[in-house]
């Protein structure tokens, strides 16, 4: 009943919290799958105010006095959650960057191309692959906790109507997007480097044995080695989604701190 009559009295600073969770979840990764109805994402929102509303600090000289000035700090408090989900969906990204490096090398991305079920939809495989194994690897290790605790963090780094545009904001989204593509590439490398001595014995071939068809021979060839070295290597990827996991949280933290600064 305490909770009740404190969400009564702070009516306004709870459809705050509310606006702030819900951009989160348009952005943030599984939580903005389209094969989660609206609904349930507005419920699970919801839910997830009512438990994070107690433990929230109320901004000394908040003025909510008019419908207006709600309209605008809701709209500013969107806009924070949605700053929080595209970051952690720009390190999820990673994977899929990766995986269409790999597709490109080994052959696959022939995939985008032709897809015999619907001529409208690409299909990136291992970049597919990729990602299952992220969200499976995320859930495992409560990343989801994590992703609520840093949204209640937040809160405290970035309180309720403070948002500051400033050029530590810029320093730190480019250098994201830096990180994203280096680790992008370190995690596509091995097979990447593999694919690259395939093509170079290929080019030998071809000038030794003119009388050969490279593409017919390449083609199945750098499936298979791309397949034997992605099978070979596909322990190590564990610890490498969680090294990502780490980064991603560290960036993000590092954000909220960058957003908070006056």
């Amino acid at each position: 009943m305490e909770i009740i009559g404190k969400l009564l009295e702070n009516l306004a600073i709870f459809l705050l919290v509310f606006a702030r969770i819900v951009g989160m979840f348009i952005t943030a990764p599984i939580l903005n799958l389209n094969h989660i109805p609206a609904y349930i994402k507005l419920g699970f929102s919801l839910f997830l105010t009512f438990i994070l509303f107690p433990m929230i600090d109320i901004p000394a000289g908040l003025q909510l006095d008019s419908f207006y000035a709600l309209l605008a700090f809701a709209a500013k408090e969107f806009l924070i959650g949605m700053i929080i989900g595209f970051i952690c969906y720009l390190f999820f990204s990673t994977v899929y960057l990766a995986g269409h490096m790999i597709d490109m090398e080994i052959g696959f991305s022939i995939a985008n191309v032709i897809n015999p079920m619907d001529e409208n939809e690409e299909i990136a495989l291992t970049a597919n692959l990729f990602f299952i194994m992220a969200v499976l690897i995320f859930l495992s290790i409560d990343g989801h906790h994590f992703l609520i605790q840093a949204m209640k963090q937040s809160f405290a780094m970035v309180p309720m109507g403070k948002i500051h545009i400033n050029v530590w904001m810029v320093d730190q989204i480019i250098g994201i997007f830096i990180t994203i593509f280096v680790i992008a590439f370190k995690f596509s490398a091995p097979i990447v480097v593999s694919i690259f001595l395939a093509n170079v014995l290929l080019g030998i071939l071809a000038r030794t044995m003119p009388q050969m068809n490279v593409f017919v021979v390449g083609m199945p060839l750098k499936i298979l080695l791309g397949l034997l070295v992605l099978l070979i290597i596909m322990p190590l990827y564990a610890g490498f989604f969680e090294y990502i996991f780490d980064r991603m949280f560290e960036n993000l933290k590092d954000f909220l701190n960058a957003m908070g600064k006056g």
